[in-house]
C-alpha cells in the first residue's frame, strides 16, 4: 500500500526546484536542465512507498518505487541519486529504510559522552546504567527523581544538568555543580530546595580575562553537557538514555514500568 506524504511535505516538493538527479550518470548522455530534473522527481514521488524519519532534525528518508531519497521536512530540498548515507554512530552505511531499523538508539559511550564527564550526579550502584538529561526547576524531572532511589540496586541513575528553563536555572545548575558538598548538591536537587547552597562570588570578566582572578569553579562539565544536548538533538527534559540504548523523551507516569518495558525491547532486539 503507498504511502502518502505528510501534507507539510507535499505542497513545498511540489513548487521546489531539486538540484539533484534521479539514476545513473550516462556520460554520453546530454546533461538535464534544472526544470527535467525537478520533474522527474516529482514524478517519482506520485508513488511513495515508505517513509522513515531518521532521528535528526528535519529530515527523512523516502523510499518511491526502486528510488530512495532523503528528503528535508518542508519538502525544499531533495537528496537524490547515488548518495551514501553513512551512520557513524551504528558504523553501518545506511542503503534503505530497511536499514533504518535501530537507527534511533544510542550509546552514550560508545559516540564518546561519559557521563562520568558531564554536570553530573549519581544515584544508585547497579550494574545497568541509565543516562537523564533534566533541569533543575522541571517538574517532570523531579516526577521521575523522586521513582529511582527504590530502583538504585539494580540501575546506576546519571542526572545530567542542563539548564533550559531559562536564567535562573541557569544560576541553579551553576550553584550545584560549583558546591564543594556534593551530598548536599543532590540532596537540594532531589528536594527542588535550593535556598541552603552556598552562594557563588560575583565575577569580574575583565579580571579573569587579565589572569587577576580565578573562576569561582570549574564550568567545563556543564559547557560539555551543553555540547552534548545539540549533539544528541536533546529539544526538552527529561531525555532518557536506557540501557537497551533506546531513548525515551519526556516524564514516565512509572519509571518502573517504563524500565521493565526496556528490558523487554533489549531481549527481544528492539
Amino acid at each position: 500500500m503507498k504511502t502518502k506524504l505528510s501534507l507539510l511535505i507535499l505542497p513545498s516538493l511540489l513548487s521546489a526546484i531539486v538540484p539533484a538527479f534521479a539514476g545513473p550518470v550516462d556520460p554520453l548522455a546530454k546533461p538535464k536542465t534544472d526544470n527535467e530534473m525537478t520533474a522527474e522527481v516529482k514524478n517519482i514521488m506520485k508513488s511513495v512507498d515508505e517513509v522513515k524519519r531518521l532521528p535528526v532534525t528535519g529530515l527523512s528518508m523516502i523510499k518511491a518505487d526502486d528510488k530512495v531519497f532523503l528528503i528535508t521536512d518542508n519538502g525544499h530540498f531533495v537528496v537524490a541519486g547515488n548518495f551514501k548515507l553513512v551512520d557513524m554512530w551504528q558504523g553501518k552505511v545506511i542503503g534503505s529504510v530497511a536499514d533504518t531499523q535501530g537507527i534511533e538508539k544510542v550509546d552514550l559511550r560508545k559516540i564518546g559522552f561519559n557521563p562520568d564527564e558531564l554536570s553530573t550526579f549519581s544515584i544508585g550502584n547497579g550494574k545497568k546504567e541509565v543516562t537523564i538529561f533534566v533541569d533543575p526547576q522541571c517538574h517532570y524531572c523531579h516526577d521521575l527523581m523522586g521513582q529511582l532511589e527504590p530502583l538504585g540496586k539494580e540501575y546506576k541513575f546519571n542526572l545530567v544538568l542542563i539548564p533550559v528553563l531559562g536564567k535562573e536555572s541557569a544560576e541553579i545548575t551553576k550553584k550545584l555543580i560549583c558546591n564543594l558538598d556534593k551530598v548536599q548538591s543532590l540532596k537540594a536537587l532531589l528536594d527542588q530546595n535550593y535556598e541552603k547552597l552556598p552562594t557563588i562570588p560575583p565575577v569580574d570578566l575583565a579580571k579573569v580575562a587579565k589572569g587577576t582572578q580565578k573562576e569561582p569553579c570549574d564550568l567545563k562539565v556543564l559547557q560539555k553537557a551543553v555540547v552534548a544536548t545539540k549533539l544528541l538533538d536533546i529539544q526538552g527534559v527529561p531525555t532518557i538514555f536506557l540501557p537497551s540504548k533506546n531513548v525515551h523523551r519526556g516524564g514516565a507516569k512509572s519509571f518502573k514500568t517504563l524500565l521493565e518495558k526496556d528490558l523487554e525491547d533489549e531481549i527481544n532486539g528492539r
